[in-house]
């Protein structure tokens, strides 16, 4: 790439725990689900995405009027909201959740437990927050969420939330274990595992239809949907494609293809060197790169989530080994806020707009 880049610090949302767990747990969720996914397959590596990363996230709605389905693909264009009808809020509810679980909430929950950010965030976002009467230590938006009861971090207290007496638990892959007593003893547990933005989208929708907020879900989903569009367009229209390493961690872990992230940069107009490959390395959908290797990709920009373990974007341009790296030599280094880029929420319209703003500075 031509030209002079200002560095500078992207912010978004509250800073970032300083201890090295928390940092680790905020990751974007995508680190949580590949964790569980490479467990399963009795493979120790780097915490990504889940097993399904790749496929459609299927979201089946049975109400006691009628039955809709919503399917969600890889792309962010597959998934469109189902009509609303006043028929739709009837309850019982019958929903398949993202482990292929069949779960029915009986009556419209008013106790709702939420085990990750992204829940809590499509919670308040479709005017539920009065009813949520429980959240992670991790969940950090809205600012009302200060002041809810906390039930664990990265893995839900299983105490904690039957203490609570929940009628709905919003679960996410990886606390499948510490949620199964609180389904044993009558509540409804829906786990989520949205790999993509459709993911996103059926997760919305699901939440919409157990909720009876149908309505709310799909103006949620118009709106995000334009978002998305409008800063994809934007991105498109420089004419620029320059070459991204997005940087999980200051071990030089990134994401290739199938990832949340891959598909996130790709809406940003760019390339990802992580799913484009370098030379000598497998590409996955989350590995590890060498100094050497990074060095003979040369990329153009480099994005550092603010859970990276970088303490600044200096801090990595000030590491002698990639002083000759493009990036560092036009000030392309950025350190930002994940927690609204790359959480697979309500808030992924604006986690969109922080990474192209980072990859195109000229364009918004």
């Amino acid at each position: 790439m031509n030209g002079h880049r200002t560095p500078r610090r992207i912010s978004a949302g509250p800073c970032q725990p300083s201890s090295r767990r928390h940092r680790l747990s905020h990751r974007p969720f995508i680190f949580v689900l590949l964790l569980t996914a490479l467990l399963i397959a009795g493979s120790l590596s780097f915490a990504g995405c889940g097993s399904n990363r790749t496929g459609a996230a299927d979201t089946s709605v049975t109400t006691a009027a009628q039955t809709t389905t919503t399917s969600a693909s890889t792309t962010s264009t597959a998934v469109a909201p189902t009509s609303t009808t006043a028929t739709q809020a009837a309850f019982p509810v019958t929903v398949t959740d993202d482990n292929g679980t069949s779960v029915t909430v009986e009556a419209e929950p008013m106790r709702i437990v939420s085990t990750a950010p992204a829940g809590t965030e499509t919670l308040f976002a479709l005017g539920l927050g009065e009813r949520v009467v429980g959240v992670t230590s991790l969940c950090d938006y809205p600012t009302e969420v200060e002041n809810i009861a906390k039930i664990g971090d990265f893995m839900a207290n299983t105490e904690a939330i039957m203490a609570l007496s929940p009628d709905l638990v919003v679960g996410y892959s990886g606390n499948e274990e510490a949620l199964a007593p609180i389904r044993d003893a009558g509540a409804a547990v829906i786990i989520f595992n949205p790999a993509t933005v459709d993911g996103i989208y059926a997760n919305i929708t699901t939440l919409g239809a157990v909720t009876g907020k149908t309505a709310e879900a799909a103006q949620l989903i118009t709106s995000i949907k334009a978002e998305i569009a409008e800063v994809a367009e934007a991105a498109t229209a420089t004419g620029d494609k320059p070459r991204v390493f997005y940087g999980l961690d200051n071990t030089l872990w990134t994401c290739g293809p199938g990832s949340f992230v891959d598909e996130m940069l790709s809406l940003a107009n760019c390339v990802n060197i992580g799913s484009a490959g370098v030379e000598g390395v497998a590409v996955q959908a989350y590995y590890q790169l060498t100094p050497e290797q990074l060095i003979s990709a040369d990329p153009d920009v480099v994005l550092l989530p603010s859970a990276s373990g970088y303490s600044s974007a200096e801090e990595f341009k000030g590491d002698p080994r990639f002083a000759g790296m493009a990036a560092v030599k036009s000030g392309s280094v950025f350190l930002f806020d994940d927690t609204t880029a790359t959480r697979p929420g309500p808030r992924v319209g604006q986690g969109l707009r922080l990474l192209a703003e980072a990859i195109h500075p000229g364009a918004f």
